[in-house]
């Protein structure tokens, strides 16, 4: 009898142990996706490019959309600048697209010296106030924003991520972006 009672405390703290595990294991993947777990609609947005056309967010519907804001003197920003060019072209055929979103206070003055440096060809919007509000909560309160600060948007619209600078890794390791990017493409993830 005494034996069925250890044996049975035992099973139960196996139980235990094996769903505290569980739980533990399913927080560090929760907390390892968290920036993709939120989501919400992208707000839409009507902006200028450097080549004087005009891109509506209406425009990108059923593609996935890699939206960088940045500015052309930040370092980060210039480094990063070619990584997603190379992102770019390696997955534009499957619905992708950066938007790089310049928030330069003399716009066409060094935009245009810029993509040439850098040999990017996905489209640069010129970035005002709307998109700041909208995208990244600037307000009066909180003025200013991370750059490079990317945002990641789903085929439906909705927001599925957001990397700034300094707080999350896909903005220093460009593997670890494209981790987020390639499921949403419908592609597996078959790189470490």
């Amino acid at each position: 009898m005494r034996l069925k009672s250890i044996a049975l405390i035992y099973r139960r703290k196996s139980r235990l142990l094996l769903m505290s595990g569980c739980l533990i294991l399913m927080s560090v993947v929760i907390q390892n996706w968290g920036v993709l777990a939120k989501t919400q609609p992208a707000p839409s947005f009507i902006l200028p490019r450097v080549n004087g056309q005009v891109l509506r967010s209406s425009q990108l519907k059923g593609k996935v959309v890699l939206m960088v804001f940045f500015q052309t003197w930040c370092p980060d920003c210039q480094r990063i600048s070619p990584q997603l060019e190379t992102l770019y072209k390696k997955y534009k055929t499957q619905d992708f697209i950066v938007l790089g979103i310049s928030h330069d206070p003399h716009k066409q003055k060094h935009l245009k010296s810029y993509i040439k440096k850098h040999g990017l060809s996905f489209p640069i919007l010129l970035g005002d106030h709307s998109i700041a509000v909208n995208y990244l909560k600037v307000s009066p309160q909180k003025p200013r924003f991370s750059i490079p600060y990317l945002i990641l948007i789903d085929r439906n619209g909705n927001i599925v991520g957001r990397f700034i600078e300094g707080q999350q890794k896909e903005t220093q390791n460009i593997k670890l972006l494209e981790k987020r990017i390639t499921p949403l493409l419908g592609l597996p993830v078959s790189f470490p």
